[in-house]
């Protein structure tokens, strides 16, 4: 392991050196800098225009460009606890009063988050619908030994156009108009607002690949760039994060016994500290040809030093995740047709959890899941059913991490945020933490109400149908509540979506 973390930053470094004419980097420079580094030099100003003159039938021999359109609409519904103001002293108030304002007090409630009159942590209103745009564009190009791999995506929200705040500036200027003198309020709130919001370019993969030795029974692979863990490592409940660093891939074979493999991947979490993560999987495939898989993978997130807010190992990468997954497919005979079913299931731990007052000094790091998946959608009339239950404890899997269901989480709280200290008096009269020890400091109050991503129990459906070769339409249902409710107390979510999707 100490070997792996002194490599860690050669291997990330050579990578984006190597791949610095096709990623996209935003980093700690200047905009003159970001020119300097955008204007390649002759060489490879001359290699990258010597492609250009490739005639497009040629290049049509290595060149796999694919996309999909989608149109999605959400209805979602959202509750849990918050933190209000009153006026006046009352029962049930959580903390005492702050600084010099003794009429004001602090309640609690549990309530929707979302519909009606709600608003998010800006101010804005919150609808329990959400309709979204979106159009993929992908490039693969494979000569020789190499290849490359981009991915782009628009994503917009239906019917927006920025915020359209309610309030804004209007400019004074001097008699000639050269510079402003003064700024007043302007009330914007009679004017329209949305109509459609043309942003949201992200890019979602951009990779290059080498073959470094191939023998028909063995590979082994190089590659760089940027991609998302769950297309390389496997797992219902983590790897949504991006991996933009270098990944190394290793295939076999045992005769009779079963197909293997090892991935093992460095990648950059924070460039402004230094902050490097790793990852590696295992797994043996088609065990004994009985259409068992086996899984085995670690991903260290841990941060040791100051992060970018100058805090010491900071408790929101103490995660160090290991999980096991088995798949086994096999495949009945379902309305007359040999139809695939895979079951599956996985076990996840964090190594790296610490037993906190929250968790009432225990460690609520495990998660897992199980799953059974039927069908296979190909082409007109395929269809197919996912069905799966799912648990992830609060300290289970980070924050900016955590994958299939969720809660929700429309106020964008983490599992470590904190609470200003003027919060000073936690007291018993909560509901939903009364069973907490009182301590008169901080402490406590520093993990109000301690929501994130994590910290639930969830089910999950969907249904694909394919009414064409290309158009195919997806129904998805998923429910979750929290797992521990004396950790940011209870929680409901839930998410109804249908998305039509045109794949090409």
């Amino acid at each position: 392991m100490k070997l792996v973390k002194y490599l860690m930053p050669f291997l990330v470094a050579a990578g984006f050196i190597a791949t610095s004419a096709y990623a996209q980097v935003v980093g700690q420079e200047t905009a003159f800098d970001r020119e300097l580094r955008q204007r390649d030099d002759q060489p490879l100003r001359e290699f990258v225009e010597s492609k250009e003159n490739i005639d497009v039938k040629k290049k049509a021999q290595n060149l796999q460009i694919s996309g999909d359109i989608r149109f999605e609409w959400r209805t979602i519904q959202e509750k849990g606890i918050v933190l209000y103001t009153d006026e006046s002293y009352g029962d049930s108030y959580l903390f005492s009063p702050v600084g010099d304002d003794a009429d004001i007090s602090f309640h609690e409630d549990y309530r929707n988050l979302r519909g009606g009159s709600h608003v998010d942590n800006r101010g804005v209103p919150l609808s329990v619908n959400d309709f979204d745009v979106e159009f993929n564009l992908k490039f693969k190009y494979s000569f020789g030994r190499a290849w490359a791999m981009a991915h782009l995506q628009f994503d917009n929200p239906a019917g927006i156009r920025g915020r359209n705040d309610c309030f804004g500036e209007f400019p004074l200027f001097n008699k000639h108009g050269n510079v402003v003198e003064e700024k007043i309020a302007r009330d914007t709130r009679f004017a329209i607002k949305g109509s459609g919001l043309a942003t949201f370019i992200a890019l979602k993969r951009a990779y290059i690949g080498y073959n470094v030795w191939a023998d028909g029974k063995h590979r082994f692979d190089i590659e760089v760039g940027r991609r998302k863990l769950d297309d390389v490592f496997d797992s219902e409940i983590q790897f949504t994060s991006r991996f933009d660093g270098v990944l190394l891939k290793y295939a076999s074979a045992i005769e009779e016994t079963a197909d293997w493999y090892i991935d093992f991947g460095t990648f950059v979490i924070d460039e402004n500290v230094n902050h490097f993560g790793w990852v590696a999987e295992v797994g043996l495939l088609n065990i004994y040809d009985t259409g068992l898989d086996l899984r085995y993978s670690f991903i260290d997130w841990k941060k040791r030093g100051q992060n970018r807010c100058f805090i010491d190992n900071p408790l929101g990468t103490d995660f160090q995740n290991s999980q096991i997954t088995i798949t086994y497919t096999f495949k009945p005979t379902i309305f007359c047709k040999e139809t695939p079913v895979e079951l599956y299931g996985g076990f996840l731990v964090n190594h790296a959890a610490k037993k906190k007052i929250f968790t009432k000094g225990r460690k609520k790091n495990l998660g897992w899941y199980a799953g059974v998946y039927i069908g296979e959608v190909n082409k007109k009339g395929d269809w197919s059913v996912d069905l799966e239950y799912i648990v992830v404890q609060a300290q289970a899997v980070s924050d900016q991490d955590v994958g299939s269901i969720g809660r929700g989480n429309i106020l964008d709280e983490n599992l470590f945020d904190m609470i200003d200290e003027s919060f000073d008096n936690y007291t018993s009269s909560s509901p939903f933490y009364s069973d907490l020890p009182y301590i008169p400091s901080s402490n406590i109050v520093a993990y109000f109400p301690r929501r994130g991503n994590a910290n639930f129990v969830g089910y999950r459906a969907e249904f694909l149908y394919a009414i064409t070769d290309n158009l195919s339409i997806d129904f998805i249902y998923e429910f979750s509540h929290e797992e521990d409710r004396r950790i940011g107390g209870p929680h409901r979510y839930s998410d109804f979506e249908i998305e039509a999707i045109y794949a090409f």
